[in-house]
């Protein structure tokens, strides 16, 4: 026989808290069956009370059992042989002594002095009759609570799966997000690497401010690895010290420029979603740029809408390109990044104005607090 086995969260202790409702529901039907009773047959009200109550106020305690015992042996493949026996067994080591309590209770009120007056000695039955029809009473009430037990089991590990699927498809989110962030630090990290091969020879000072700015650029990353949004702040923070790489390199022909309201740094943004941005910025508008270039980083909100935009002063798209833009490795993540965390809500936007340069605008749903996905 396949017994209730214990659990961390004991289903006993999860049942007993419907005793209160099952215990007044079986009151009421014992209340129900005594006014029937006693309203039709006007017979002894307490004698009434006595027989319902033998037969249905031991249900309120029968019932969490028979439902913590469901649980554990519901009538399903591949065990259901197994579960039927048992319940079979409980079914009948419920009704005996259910049916010895009847019997002591006395007949049902509606039978009682129904003989005839000149037959001095009714019928009696034997006291094992007894006890087996009212024991077989009690079948249909242990199946039908079997029964309610399944549905509420089965509706409840719906629930469960479902939860389950939910959970399983934001770790699965949150896989792809990191693995996509992985995609995008090599790509930071090699650019850095080969800025800093190029100057440790020529400018020994520039590349170890460099190397240190690096350093700490990766010790803010590794820090939130394990989120997929950080407030405002914190990704300015990033953007800083790539920013102050960025700034040896090119020294006076770079300009930097924020557009940032104070209220904006606490919403919530993708992690490192603006360092790829900027370094387009930097390498296809700046670093092909003869003269001095600039770098403009705008945030600002329009309803329940974030923009982040960066912008670049460079020659923006050639002739030769066709006004059509090529998307690179960074783009690309960040298009990726997006759809995993927002769905639609979400865009990024590259354009090359008339004037020159690029524009790359994302637009996000404006959040001040972990989305649900980034903490899985």
């Amino acid at each position: 026989m396949v017994l209730p086995a214990a659990k961390s969260d004991s289903e006993p202790a999860r049942t007993s808290r419907y005793w209160i409702p099952i215990s007044a529901f079986w009151a009421l039907i014992t209340l129900a069956t005594v006014l029937q009773e006693w309203l039709i047959l006007r017979g002894d009200f307490w004698a009434n009370v006595r027989f319902a109550a033998s037969v249905w106020l031991p249900w309120s305690v029968l019932t969490p059992l028979i439902v913590w015992v469901t649980e554990a042996n519901t009538l399903t493949r591949p065990h259901w042989r197994k579960s039927l026996a048992l319940h079979l067994l409980i079914c009948v080591l419920i009704a005996v002594p259910l049916g010895l309590v009847s019997n002591w209770a006395g007949p049902p009120p509606s039978r009682r002095n129904t003989a005839a007056p000149s037959n001095p000695t009714p019928f009696r039955p034997a006291l094992l009759e007894i006890i087996v029809r009212r024991g077989i009473f009690q079948f249909p009430t242990y199946w039908a609570i079997v029964a309610i037990a399944h549905a509420f089991i089965f509706s409840q590990r719906a629930r469960e799966r479902e939860q389950l699927a939910l959970n399983l498809e934001a770790r699965l989110a949150k896989s792809r997000l990191q693995a996509l962030q992985m995609q995008l630090n090599p790509h930071f990290l090699f650019n850095t690497l080969n800025s800093i091969a190029s100057l440790i020879h020529e400018n020994p000072g520039a590349a170890d401010e460099m190397i240190t700015s690096l350093s700490e650029f990766l010790r803010l990353t590794l820090k939130t690895s394990d989120r997929s949004e950080v407030p405002l702040r914190e990704e300015m923070d990033f953007l800083n010290h790539y920013l102050a790489i960025e700034q040896i390199r090119f020294g006076d022909r770079l300009r930097v420029e924020k557009h940032i309201e104070p209220a904006l740094l606490g919403a919530q943004v993708p992690v490192l979603i603006l360092q790829p941005l900027v370094e387009n910025a930097i390498k296809h508008g700046i670093e092909k740029k003869l003269g001095p270039g600039v770098v403009t980083i705008t945030a600002s909100r329009t309803g329940e809408t974030l923009q982040l935009q960066v912008q670049d002063n460079g020659r923006g798209l050639s002739s030769a390109a066709g006004g059509q833009i090529s998307e690179g490795v960074g783009l690309a993540n960040i298009r990726a990044r997006l759809r995993e965390l927002a769905g639609d809500a979400a865009t990024l936007q590259i354009g090359s104005p008339a004037e020159g340069g690029f524009i790359a605008t994302i637009r996000l749903p404006w959040r001040t607090i972990p989305s649900r996905a980034s903490q899985v």
